[in-house]
């Protein structure tokens, strides 16, 4: 899988790929949405995402202009069946970016944080050849996500959603 995505800046937020085994960085984050895993366990998969040995995972970190992590998207490369994307009777497969994990500091930048670390995985998954991004399903959080993408909005079921992207 192609990792070679330039930073990316968007209304003073920077998103990069998160390369360092070093948690300590982004645990506030972490400790968010995962409240009950102890930092051992929290690190030993932060570590087995960001490892580039199989190319299947990766984490993306949002900055804003004073360098304080304020987000972070986990996500996986899978293929999916077009049957559970288009509702078709092909026996065909897709490949696909799913989104794992989504946080944000800020409930009131939420919104921006989300369209930007999304739009910065979906340039990774269209480098790497990707048909689709598989997200949460779409709430009011995915505000701005959801008027900007609606065209290629795909409805999986009332838990996920993807946005077709080409």
């Amino acid at each position: 899988m192609n990792f070679d995505v330039e930073e990316s800046n968007n209304t003073g937020l920077t998103v990069s790929p998160y390369v360092s085994d070093n948690i300590y960085p982004l645990l506030p984050l972490l400790s968010e949405e995962f409240p009950n895993w102890t930092i051992k366990k929290i690190k030993n998969y932060v570590n087995l995402v960001i490892n580039k040995k199989d190319n299947v995972s990766g984490m993306l970190v949002a900055k804003n202009a004073s360098q304080y992590n304020v987000g972070f998207l986990i996500y996986t490369f899978q293929s999916v069946s077009s049957e559970y994307l288009y509702n078709n009777s092909k026996e065909e497969f897709s490949a696909g970016l799913v989104v794992e994990n989504l946080v944000a500091s800020s409930p009131i930048l939420k919104q921006q944080i989300y369209l930007t670390l999304v739009e910065f995985a979906m340039s990774i998954g269209k480098k790497n050849n990707c048909k689709f991004i598989e997200l949460p399903k779409l709430d009011e959080t995915y505000k701005l996500i959801n008027v900007k993408y609606n065209s290629q909005i795909i409805k999986i079921n009332d838990f996920r959603t993807a946005i077709d992207l080409f």
